[in-house]
């Protein structure tokens, strides 16, 4: 079973409702301005989360919170106020390059600020790369820009923006995510294998990330994405 995913900075990260950017600064984001099908978001669940979100090729996903390997252990008792955070999709890659690794997460996120459940999109990069400037991302949603600061630093790259999502029906819900990325062969279900890395399919750009440095050359790329989605509609 894999381990449940935390952060006890999600909370502040949504409240500010902009762009966080810890000690990475961000030089400039290019993502479409289209979003998931949000007519199709499902009703409030009894602690006010809606009961699924879809996307735009239909497959709509539910909190992933089974208490299996595919939801990484998560369970309803994860998702409690003031602290509790539970996903309805969650996609991570891992990027290595001879100036060192990073990682990056996409995240569709239910959680509380206080007691009010919020839902919000995220991306996130975390890493330290030796070579300090501007660095720029292609990912299935678009691309990011964005900086290392001086190497001396123990993670020069943590950055963060987090998206709100209306919790009504209709409602605006991010201007990233359009279709979930799922696992290319996904087991029955599921979008994906909780923590195991495989390849994908759904991004509205491409399938793969690719990190470049200062004019335009590709320093690590990868096509390999852990998927965390508890579907309960299906699509091919």
């Amino acid at each position: 079973m894999q381990p449940k995913i935390t952060s006890g900075t999600r909370r502040s990260a949504f409240l500010l409702v902009v762009a966080t950017t810890l000690v990475a600064v961000l030089v400039s984001a290019a993502a479409p301005t289209y979003s998931l099908n949000t007519r199709r978001t499902g009703g409030l669940d009894d602690r006010g989360f809606p009961s699924h979100y879809t996307d735009n090729r239909g497959m709509q996903l539910q909190l992933c919170e089974d208490g299996t390997a595919r939801c990484l252990g998560a369970s309803p008792g994860d998702l409690v106020a003031p602290d509790g955070e539970a996903f309805y999709w969650m996609a991570t890659a891992h990027i290595r390059t001879k100036r060192g690794p990073i990682d990056v997460e996409f995240a569709l996120e239910a959680a509380f600020a206080g007691q009010r459940p919020i839902v919000f999109d995220r991306l996130r990069i975390r890493g330290h790369l030796k070579q300090r400037g501007r660095y720029i991302l292609q990912h299935p949603y678009g691309t990011t820009r964005f900086r290392a600061i001086t190497p001396a630093e123990q993670r020069n790259v943590d950055f963060t923006v987090d998206r709100h999502c209306s919790l009504e029906r209709g409602g605006p819900c991010n201007e990233r995510i359009t279709n979930f990325l799922r696992a290319r062969r996904h087991p029955a279900g599921y979008a994906g294998f909780g923590g195991r890395r495989t390849l994908v399919k759904g991004g509205t750009v491409r399938n793969s990330l690719v990190l470049k440095a200062r004019k335009g050359k590709v320093i690590g790329r990868t096509n390999r994405f852990a998927i965390v989605g508890d579907k309960i509609g299906n699509v091919r």
